[in-house]
């Protein structure tokens, strides 16, 4: 039987994977884990083809249950070397961006997932930060708040890759 974080980690990639596809991004998942998990590529027409544009976003993706919501914002404790890997990728201006993906799921295990004949839902949601700044000092963790506006869904996703494109962090 799998552990919880590796059926967090599945589910996770389950829900991307299908916001990718809806999106008509190419989704890349990493074999090796070096503080990026993957990519979402920006697929484009050229001579009556679909080829990748070359133009890329990073992702670090988290799964977890230990998340708190309230009006405005979500609040997850990251680890602070993961905090500082993305801070410092984003300090680099020609870096492809890295954003975080936090997957928030509930608390109970047997509501990850719903499913009978008719449908199968995935619960929980997924939120994106860049995060960008100064590394910091904390060993453990750091407490990151991201805006309940900054769900990942198709349209904020593609949203993003227009970020991208336009060199809004670069």
């Amino acid at each position: 039987m799998l552990t919880e974080p590796h059926i967090l980690e599945s589910l996770s990639r389950s829900y991307i994977r299908a916001i990718a596809g809806i999106a008509g991004l190419n989704l890349s998942i990493r074999e090796y884990d070096y503080g990026v998990d993957g990519n979402f590529d920006e697929i484009t027409i050229r001579n009556n083809r679909r080829v990748e544009s070359g133009f890329s976003l990073s992702f670090q993706l988290k799964a977890s249950t230990q998340w708190q919501r309230d009006d405005n914002i979500v609040i997850y404790d990251l680890e602070a070397k993961t905090y500082n890997d993305l801070v410092l990728r984003g300090n680099f201006r020609m870096a492809v961006p890295c954003i975080l993906i936090l997957f928030a799921l509930p608390s109970d295990s047997s509501q990850w997932l719903i499913y009978n004949e008719d449908e199968m839902r995935l619960r929980g949601s997924c939120y994106w930060e860049y995060l960008s700044g100064k590394p910091t000092d904390n060993r453990q963790s750091v407490r990151i708040r991201i805006p309940r506006a900054q769900r990942l869904t198709p349209e904020s996703l593609l949203n993003l890759i227009e970020k991208v494109k336009t060199g809004e962090w670069s």
